[in-house]
């Protein structure tokens, strides 16, 4: 029998943690691109082994972590470390939460509240599929919402310009907003490398070789106390910093952000204690959860899902502000209309008052509680009673646990906040609660569900696509090829504008660049002509290239004795005296030599 000696093994490869010498640059809008073709974006499977791949990977993802991390500092966020609630890294078992600095905090009269996932996001990372491409660092991370929330409803008009540069920051700590970011996902804690970690970035820790299996996770020594699951992270948050009055006013209004995992672990703490960190929360947004109502066990829970709580949802529905489903059981008391829309501003100051309002939180107003004093635990109340059985026999799927709104132009449960207009949703619906945070419930929405009648046919959709944005599938070769290479051209031209000439290497990229662009262009005109030929061409590029189209003139030849292009002898022969006689003589000589 042989064998292989462990010294011989090749050793677990090695890469830098920095982007430069990954081959990778940020541009001017915050989008890393890469240095020798700035048309194209990190790539994963840069290798065909996967160990390579990996540990290139999570070098790349703590290049993003870094420059997200100096953007948020620059916003005022910075990192909180836990249980010692020091902003000075600790040597030992820690995780780290980002917030502003206490004295600010404390001063907020809203605060904010971001849960993340546990799976693929790292901490005020919401996506990096988006963030490693045209999302970028600002787009694909908390950055974007950070400025948002500083520029909503500011009276300074030029502030949201300000801010979209990239890097740009707060000028003081009155711009800073009121957040808090959890960390669901790094959980784990290295000795070696006194780092907190998700299970990602373990599972990338150096090796004895490229064979060797991971280090294995020890249950109490790579654990935080207080932090071993995602639930007693948020359950920890909530005592030492939400309801800490050195870190939050006890007058302040809570808002929750919960994605994907993360809200699924917050509806477990509140399913689980609802009066201890439930009536801290003014108002919930989830997205994409996977609970379901039979899961929910507390009565006072789901009024609070049905009257305080939206979900915004991956789904056909685009439109973030249009209702997509509802509980079976749904059917809310109205709220009443303040008599004056006030504007909310989320960096304006707390003002300290008598009472905190949630201890006089009294009514749930769901049809399954009827109107109830606040009890001591959730027991005084009897069981969630079942819905009516419908005697309808349509299959209605899992039930939605709160009002369920679309989930915006993206197929992907994380990056649904990432987009803008989920995001202005969401502080709309917030504002909302904000004009009585006291009294606030949900409106009595409903379904629209179209009945269409031969009388009464069903409308199409005004904002149906054009061809240009069909599904592949149901283009020709030649649409599709030409809709490829028209793309293609857009971000290279991108790509060219967000390209620095600012060093020997870049100006190299940028020729290059340029020499691909003039093939390309070539390319897109050959191709539009072939899609047009073939009737592929979709009726907005087809009226656009033939606006384009000038009239060329053909190369000059001999003909009867005058150098014309065809157009100008035809012109000739109906102008010119005596050229007449010359073709009568020249079809002469024809028919003689015919003979």
């Amino acid at each position: 029998m042989f064998r292989r000696l462990e010294e011989t093994l090749p050793p677990d490869p090695k890469y830098p943690s920095s982007l430069q010498e990954l081959g990778f640059f940020v541009d001017q809008h915050g989008c890393i691109r890469n240095i020798k073709t700035p048309e194209l974006f990190y790539d994963f499977h840069h290798t065909n082994n996967d160990r390579h791949n990996e540990l290139r990977a999570d070098a790349m993802r703590a290049c993003h972590r870094k420059g997200v991390f100096e953007r948020l500092s620059a916003l005022g966020l910075n990192r909180l470390y836990l249980p010692s609630l020091t902003t000075t890294k600790p040597d030992g078992p820690h995780v780290n939460i980002l917030l502003p600095a206490a004295k600010v905090l404390k001063t907020r009269k809203r605060i904010v509240v971001m849960i993340n996932d546990e799976n693929y996001q790292d901490l005020a990372i919401l996506a990096y599929r988006l963030l490693q491409r045209e999302g970028g660092l600002n787009g694909g991370s908390a950055i974007n919402f950070v400025k948002k929330l500083i520029s909503r409803n500011n009276p300074d008009p030029n502030l949201a310009e300000k801010l979209s540069a990239d890097g740009a920051g707060a000028d003081s700590d009155k711009d800073i907003p009121g957040l808090i970011i959890m960390n669901a996902s790094q959980l784990l804690y290295s000795h070696q490398f006194n780092e907190a970690m998700s299970l990602r970035s373990w599972s990338a820790m150096p090796r004895k070789s490229i064979y060797h299996e991971a280090t294995l996770v020890h249950p109490v020594e790579n654990r935080v106390e207080g932090h071993r699951t995602p639930e007693e992270h948020i359950k920890t948050v909530f005592d030492s910093v939400i309801k800490n009055p050195d870190f939050v006013a006890p007058d302040a209004e809570v808002y929750v952000i919960a994605i994907e995992g993360g809200s699924a672990y917050m509806i477990n703490v509140l399913n689980q204690d609802f009066w201890k960190y439930g009536d801290r929360i003014t108002a919930m947004a989830i997205f994409n959860t996977v609970v379901n109502t039979a899961q929910i066990s507390d009565p006072a829970l789901k009024a609070f899902l049905h009257t305080r709580t939206r979900e915004w949802k991956v789904s056909e529905l685009k439109d973030p502000s249009k209702v997509l489903d509802l509980p079976h059981d749904y059917n809310v008391s109205p709220p009443t209309a303040p008599a004056e829309r006030k504007t909310v501003n989320w960096l304006v100051f707390s003002k300290p008052v008598p009472s905190p309002f949630w201890t006089s939180f009294t009514d749930f107003s769901c049809p399954t509680l009827g109107s109830k004093k606040r009890p001591v635990n959730s027991a005084d109340y009897s069981t969630v009673p079942k819905p009516k059985e419908s005697e309808s026999t349509i299959f209605y799927g899992a039930e939605a646990l709160c009002p369920t709104f679309g989930g915006g132009d993206t197929w992907v449960g994380e990056c649904i906040f990432t987009q803008p207009a989920v995001q202005d949703a969401v502080l709309d619906f917030f504002e909302d609660v904000a004009q009585d945070p006291k009294n606030y419930s949900n409106p009595a929405f409903t379904l629209d569900i179209p009945q269409p009648t031969p009388d009464n046919p069903l409308e199409l959709d005004p904002s149906f696509a054009p061809l240009s944005t069909m599904p592949e599938e149901t283009l020709t070769e030649e649409q599709q090829a030409f809709n490829d290479a028209e793309a293609a051209l857009i971000e290279m031209q991108i790509a060219l504008s967000s390209t620095p000439s600012t060093t020997a290497t870049f100006k190299d990229s940028r020729e290059r660049l340029v020499t691909r662009i003039a093939k390309k262009e070539a390319e897109v005109k050959d191709l539009a002509k072939t899609a047009l030929a073939t009737g592929g061409l979709g009726a907005d590029a087809a009226n656009r290239l033939r606006a384009k189209w000038m009239p060329t003139t053909e190369p000059q030849t001999q003909f009867a004795g005058v150098e014309s292009d065809r157009e100008e002898g035809l012109k000739v022969l109906d102008s010119e005296a005596g050229l007449p006689d010359t073709v009568k003589e020249e079809l002469k000589k024809l028919y003689l030599n015919d003979e």
